[in-house]
């Protein structure tokens, strides 16, 4: 009872006080949070994607001097990273894969964790079937004689969502700062020109635009022209290009329905679309109910349909699928 108490505390922490916690300082602060309910000494917490194999970034927590070059000259031997990617989710103790033995006589030990002091590992790996990205996260302890126990894998396995989730968020504050963009059909890229954040409909949208495309990296010359911070025009479409030093913003203006509409109808016709009532979108928007009832008028006009499912259906692909039930 006590551990659950803990862990619902660290978790409402993450929810709450983390929305005041920037995003340069959110890796940090949330290893802070973790290390009340499970103790550990060093830490890596980074993303990566599987196609191409690319590491995006890292944050190490009170690891020394030349970490990262020295894990890269023996990745290939690292049978916990291994089985972090076999079973996504599952909080994996390095004592449950080998034995104390095996793991001292390993070539991950000798090149890696005797330098590092790594004698234990707790790691979850999570992935993002949107964008194709993993989210790892290992916990490190330097004694030998403090191995991680069965109820510190568990608390571990439940927190990793929740760390995920509000640091996912902790992007989307830093990048959807202007109003109406969260319903837009964006991403954010770093300067390789990979996916690091996207909305779903980004991704039906590129695969329209490219279909050919798959992977984490934006097809070319798109990919060329966003690693250059420059904005992008394919026929019809438009890739809108906004530099964040390192990464960068990218809206989809594509030929599509949503063309057709104003952007306060586009904005009221997603919400709408998506579930919201009107009542919800006016409360939102601080607009009257009566005025959101124009605008959805004007949309179904413009867009040729009569009902809210009409309207989902001639937008598929800009918002989620409708929950039945929602029709207003």
């Amino acid at each position: 009872m006590a551990d659950a108490r803990a862990l619902n505390g660290v978790i409402l922490s993450l929810y709450r006080e983390g929305r005041e916690v920037p995003l340069s300082r959110y890796r940090a602060w949330a290893l802070e949070q973790v290390a009340s309910v499970i103790g550990f000494d060093s830490a890596c917490w980074g993303s990566a994607s599987a196609e191409p194999p690319a590491l995006h970034e890292m944050h190490l927590h009170n690891c020394e001097h030349g970490i990262v070059e020295a894990y890269a000259r023996c990745s290939e031997h690292d049978f916990f990273r291994a089985a972090l990617h076999a079973d996504p989710g599952t909080a994996i103790h390095l004592g449950d894969l080998v034995t104390r033995e095996t793991y001292l006589r390993s070539t991950l030990y000798r090149k890696f964790g005797r330098r590092f002091k790594v004698e234990w590992a707790l790691g979850t790996l999570l992935l993002d079937r949107t964008t194709s990205l993993h989210e790892f996260l290992a916990l490190w302890r330097h004694d030998p004689g403090v191995p991680f126990s069965e109820t510190e894998r568990r608390l571990k396995e439940l927190l990793m969502p929740h760390l995920a989730a509000t640091h996912r968020a902790a992007w989307l504050r830093h990048f959807l700062r202007l109003p109406g963009h969260l319903n837009q059909v964006w991403a954010v890229v770093d300067r390789r020109g990979l996916l690091r954040e996207a909305s779903p409909s980004f991704i039906v949208s590129l695969r329209q635009h490219s279909p050919a495309w798959s992977g984490s990296h934006l097809p070319e010359p798109l990919a060329a022209r966003v690693r250059a911070g420059q904005s992008h025009g394919a026929g019809a479409w438009r890739f809108d290009v906004t530099n964040f030093g390192d990464f960068r913003f990218v809206l989809i203006r594509s030929p599509g329905a949503l063309a057709q509409l104003s952007a306060r109808e586009r904005e009221i016709a997603l919400r709408y679309a998506s579930g919201e009532t009107h009542s919800a979108i006016a409360g939102a928007l601080s607009l009257s109910p009566a005025t959101v009832r124009n605008h959805v008028a004007h949309c179904f006009r413009k867009l040729g349909v009569s009902n809210k499912v009409e309207l989902a259906l001639r937008l598929e692909g800009a918002v989620p699928r409708l929950p039945t039930g929602m029709v207003e």
